[in-house]
């Protein structure tokens, strides 16, 4: 799940300067059945993971209705611990965070 805000300022000709709040969550789950010399084994993996991030970034009105845009991302990441549970026996993995840039997009926008 993923959650954007943005705040446009004050258009600089056809430019439009922004800044843009990005809050996101994930998780997984995944189970694996191995079968070696007859014996099965089966093993569910679990974990999840919360980031946030701060765009800055544009956008460049060519024409009506189409802009070209590009931002640049900073952001931080956090890893909850994963598991994996097989039989009786649960391994729990470390967690981990970090910050960081991101990576710089150039946007292609059509507005109806």
């Amino acid at each position: 799940m993923v959650v954007d805000a943005n705040y446009h300022f004050k258009a600089l000709n056809s430019v439009s300067p922004y800044v843009e709040l990005n809050v996101n969550f994930g998780s997984y789950s995944r189970n694996i059945t191995e079968t070696v010399e007859g014996i099965t084994t089966e093993t569910d993996y679990t974990g999840s993971r919360v980031g946030a991030g701060v765009n800055f970034g544009f956008d460049w009105y060519f024409t009506e209705g189409l802009s070209l845009g590009g931002k640049y991302t900073l952001g931080f990441r956090s890893l909850g611990k994963p598991d994996a549970k097989s039989g009786n026996v649960t391994v729990e993995g470390p967690s981990s965070s970090g910050f960081g840039i991101g990576s710089a997009s150039v946007i292609l926008n059509v507005h109806f």
